[in-house]
């Protein structure tokens, strides 16, 4: 699957590496679109392996939308288990809040010594959470950068404007800067003047007709840049 540069990768690191949390909230209950929307389907695709872990590459999708990649280790034989129970997960999560919008996707950023995990939970401030995923090792390697908390929150931001467009209808918030949020955004607007309203049969007929590089930034997954191209605003030694 194509990788391609985020759009515009300082100010995002910037957010990353200054917000320990991040809490997106999804909450659309008096969206229109939100009676006419089919609940997307989770689902995981095996990606060509390259050696680069152990584990084989996996591409996370909801709908016809990529969110991550991750590295399944598919130990002792083990068919795809880790891919398979981030897909239970989102399914259930996708779920509860097309049941119940309102609920919050955030990071738990790890500061006991662990990687960070995106949650789901009822209130920002709830003690329960859902584990969605977590990021590894591994998933930093397929992503090419050492800053979990950075791939962490893109992945954030990436499955919720997913769910915002997807399950309630709406543009894209926290992605927009990338072409990932760009190609919803398009997607989203041309669904509009397709139907005047954001159905279902909008956006896949919308998805469709995309040009094949949207279709592409929808698909693909950003590298990250890694620490030594971070700018600091220092001057130059």
């Amino acid at each position: 699957m194509k990788r391609q540069p985020l759009s515009k990768p300082v100010s995002i690191i910037a957010l990353g590496l200054a917000l320990a949390v991040v809490a997106a909230v999804v909450f659309l209950q008096h969206a229109p679109s939100a009676l006419t929307l089919e609940v997307p389907d989770a689902r995981y695709e095996l990606l060509p392996n390259q050696g680069l872990t152990a584990g084989v590459p996996i591409a996370i999708q909801l709908g016809p939308l990529t969110l991550f990649e991750i590295s399944d280790p598919m130990a002792g034989g083990a068919g795809a288990t880790r891919a398979k129970q981030v897909v239970e997960s989102l399914n259930e999560v996708v779920g509860e809040l097309a049941e119940t919008p309102g609920r919050v996707i955030t990071i738990d950023t790890g500061a006991d010594g662990g990687m960070p995990r995106i949650l789901q939970k009822e209130t920002a401030d709830a003690e329960v959470a859902q584990e969605i995923v977590a990021v590894t090792s591994d998933d930093m390697i397929l992503s090419e950068t050492e800053d979990a908390k950075l791939l962490a929150r893109i992945w954030a931001e990436r499955l919720t404007d997913s769910l915002r467009l997807l399950l309630f209808g709406s543009p894209p918030e926290f992605s927009r800067d990338t072409e990932f949020g760009a190609a919803l955004d398009t997607l989203h607007g041309n669904a509009v003047r397709e139907s005047g309203t954001v159905t279902t049969d909008a956006l896949m007929k919308s998805y469709e007709d995309l040009p094949s590089d949207l279709q592409e930034a929808l698909k693909a997954f950003p590298p990250l840049p890694p620490p030594a191209e971070l700018d600091t605003g220092a001057p130059p030694s």
